[in-house]
C-alpha cells in the first residue's frame, strides 16, 4: 500500500463505519484518479470535501433511529461511565498509596459496594434480559445498601449507585444496545484515574527532589477536572453532528454531581456553586435532548446497535 493510499485510508476514518464498508473503495479509488502523481496527500480541496462529506454522513446516522432510542442508548452509556470511573476511582486510592511510602489504604466492604455494580453493568452491555441483569443487580444493591450505614459511605453516593442499578434494569428491557463504538469513552473513564494517581505520585517525586511545592495542576483533582472539562466542550461542540455523546456526557456529569448535593441537603445545608452546577449540567442535557430530537427519526424503528 502506497503512502497515498494509507493517508487516503486515514482522511476516509470521517465517514461512519457502515458507509466505508459500502463505499470505501470506491471513495479511495476516485482520490488516488484525482490526485497528481508524485503527491502522498490528496489536493487540499479534495481534504476538504472528504472530511465535510464524512461529517454530513455522521450528522444523517441518528435519522435511522428514534428520538427515545437515542436517549436510552446514551443513557446506558452515561451510566456505564460513572459505575466504571468510581470503581476506577476507587482503584487510583490503592494505586496510589502502592506507589507513596507510608500512604495505605485499608480494604473495606466498600470494595464491594464499588465494583459490585460493574456485574451488572456488563450484563445490561451485553444482553437483552432484564431477569439477567437484575440477578446482577441485586448483590450489588444488597451490598450498597449493606455498606452504607456501616463504613460512614455518603448517602448520596448509595442513592446515585442504587439509582444507576435501577437504570440499568430498566434499560435492559429495550432493544436497543450501545455499539461497540460506545465502549471507548467508557473504557477512558474506566481507567483515567489510574494514570493520573501515577502522574501525580512522579510529580510528587519531582517536588520532592527538586525541593518544591507540587502545584495545584500537577495533582490528580485538578487534572481531572481539566479532562473532563475537555471532554463536555468535545461533546458540546459534537452536537452539531451528533447529540448523543452530550447526552451521555450529560448523565456521567450529573450522577458524579448528585452525590454531593443530596449529602448538602442530607445535612440541611445549601450550596450554591454544586447547585449551580448540577443546574448546568442539567441545561446541557435538555439542549442536547432538544438536539436529538431535531437529528433523529419520527417514526419507530428497531436496530440492535444504534
Amino acid at each position: 500500500m502506497s503512502t497515498l493510499e494509507r493517508h487516503c485510508q486515514l482522511l476516509l476514518r470521517a465517514y461512519p463505519a457502515a458507509y466505508r464498508e459500502a463505499r470505501g473503495e470506491e471513495i479511495i479509488g476516485t482520490l488516488l484518479e484525482a490526485t497528481p502523481p508524485g503527491r502522498s496527500w490528496p489536493l487540499p480541496r479534495d481534504v476538504r470535501c472528504l472530511i465535510a462529506g464524512g461529517l454530513r454522513a455522521r450528522a444523517a446516522q441518528p435519522r435511522q433511529f428514534t428520538t427515545a432510542a437515542h436517549v436510552r442508548v446514551a443513557a446506558l452509556a452515561g451510566v456505564a461511565a460513572y459505575l466504571a470511573f468510581s470503581a476506577s476511582a476507587y482503584l487510583s486510592n490503592y494505586v496510589r498509596s502502592a506507589l507513596m511510602p507510608g500512604l495505605s489504604v485499608p480494604v473495606s466492604w466498600s470494595s464491594a459496594a464499588v465494583m459490585l455494580p460493574l456485574i451488572p453493568m456488563a450484563l445490561a452491555w451485553l444482553s437483552r434480559h432484564r431477569v439477567v441483569v437484575l440477578a446482577g443487580a441485586l448483590p450489588a444493591a444488597a451490598a450498597t445498601c449493606y455498606v452504607a450505614p456501616r463504613e460512614g459511605v455518603f448517602v448520596g453516593s448509595a442513592v446515585v449507585c442504587l439509582v444507576c442499578l435501577a437504570a440499568l434494569v430498566a434499560l435492559a428491557g429495550y432493544p436497543e444496545r450501545p455499539g461497540w463504538r460506545w465502549s471507548w469513552p467508557v473504557g477512558l473513564a474506566a481507567i483515567a484515574p489510574l494514570p493520573l494517581a501515577v502522574a501525580e505520585r512522579f510529580a510528587v517525586y519531582i517536588a520532592t527532589e527538586a525541593q518544591a511545592e507540587l502545584g495545584p495542576i500537577f495533582q490528580a483533582g485538578p487534572m481531572l477536572a481539566m479532562l473532563l472539562l475537555a471532554l463536555c466542550v468535545l461533546s458540546i461542540i459534537w452536537l452539531v453532528i451528533d447529540a448523543r455523546p452530550a447526552v451521555a456526557m450529560a448523565v456521567f456529569l450529573a450522577a458524579m454531581q448528585l452525590p454531593v448535593t443530596i449529602g448538602f441537603l442530607a445535612m440541611g445545608a445549601g450550596n450554591q456553586v454544586a447547585t449551580l452546577y448540577l443546574l448546568v449540567v442539567l441545561a446541557v442535557l435538555a439542549a442536547a435532548v432538544w438536539r436529538l430530537r431535531r437529528q433523529s427519526a419520527h417514526s419507530r424503528r428497531t436496530a440492535p446497535t444504534p
